[in-house]
């Protein structure tokens, strides 16, 4: 076996040489070996606890509505339901189509 020290840069060209599946395999081979090597790092308690409502609307820059109307949106009083469900559903079918086109 060859002793020279390898960088990053060099496994990462022999590995490109490799199919994917070998790839894969040479990755699955691997991976257990290097959780062994890794130290277990404690849990981040903060993450679990989370913060309030009011201290993410503060970091998210959240204002009280000012106006309640506003959150009624845009749709013109003088449409019926009908139109406004009909709509909801072309829009959901237009959002789908542009979803799978991608």
């Amino acid at each position: 076996m060859n002793s020279l020290p390898m960088t990053a840069e060099t496994v990462l060209q022999l590995l490109r040489q490799l199919s994917p599946r070998e790839r894969l395999r040479v990755v699955a081979q691997v991976l257990p070996e290097l959780e062994r090597d890794l130290s277990p790092s404690p849990p981040d308690l903060d993450f679990w606890r989370g913060a309030s409502v009011s201290i993410l609307a503060e970091r998210q820059g959240v204002r009280p509505v000012g106006d309640f109307n506003a959150l009624l949106g845009g749709w013109p009083e003088d449409e019926s339901i009908d139109d406004f469900v009909t709509s909801i559903r072309d829009w959901r079918r237009q959002n789908l189509v542009e979803v799978n086109a991608q």
